[in-house]
């Protein structure tokens, strides 16, 4: 860098340099301003399905599959019917079990929204010789619906069966017990008191029926007499 009178190499030959430092090129002045003028990116906002109905063997593989051409999906969870959760596995290329609901996530929820629109009422596979293609999709939106609000729904679902079941034993063992104590009376039950006898000390006449019954009374039986008595006692 030369003094006063000479050029300035970096500044084109400008003397004293401009206030604020060296200048950017022209494009990257225009590289900053359409960065600056550009909207940020949308965030991606995922959606819930709901699947009211579902006919036998349908399974999370067929949600998957039918689903799947309008947009890209998340998690699927299909309610087994009577609420139970099924531990046995089935072997591949096994029918799906009975399932009565299901939610299916897409990853964008707009994609969520044209697939709920498009496809409720409409046959579930146009392929004439898939067995869904009788039943027609029943598939609802839900706005403002999140995958944690499905989980703490499942999780109060599972605690009020539990809750209901531990009722219903504990009133069958109650009436079990009540039955139980109705035909078996417990054994610390005291025994009816024996009649006493007469406090008076006179003698009562006796009554006809005790005098028939003296008569219909056997004899005593009398002892059998032994050897010796016999032998010694004579003839008697």
């Amino acid at each position: 860098m030369g003094g006063p009178g000479e050029p300035y190499e970096g500044l084109g030959g400008q003397w004293p340099p401009p206030s604020g430092g060296p200048r950017p090129p022209p494009a990257e002045e225009e590289e900053a301003a359409e960065a600056e003028g550009s909207p940020p990116p949308r965030r991606v906002v995922p959606g819930v399905l709901y699947l009211s109905f579902l006919p036998p063997g349908f399974g999370p593989r067929q949600a998957r599959a039918l689903l799947g051409a309008h947009g890209e999906l998340g998690r699927v969870f299909l309610q087994p019917r009577g609420g139970g959760v099924r531990r046995r596995r089935q072997r591949p290329g096994a029918p799906g079990g009975s399932f009565a609901e299901g939610w299916v996530e897409f990853r964008d929820k707009r994609a969520a929204k044209r697939a709920a629109a498009l496809l409720h009422g409409a046959a579930m596979s146009p392929r004439p010789r898939s067995r869904f293609r009788h039943h027609c999709w029943s598939i609802k939106y839900l706005p403002g619906f999140r995958w944690p609000h499905l989980s703490e729904r499942l999780s109060y679902e599972r605690q009020v069966r539990a809750q209901r079941l531990r009722v219903e034993v504990a009133q069958a063992k109650r009436e079990g017990g009540f039955y139980t104590r109705r035909r078996a009376p417990p054994a610390d039950t005291a025994a009816p008191p024996a009649p006493t006898a007469p406090s008076w000390g006179f003698t009562q006449t006796p009554t006809e029926e005790e005098i028939w019954g003296r008569k219909k009374r056997p004899p005593p039986a009398r002892p059998p007499r032994s050897l010796l008595q016999k032998v010694f006692g004579g003839g008697g």
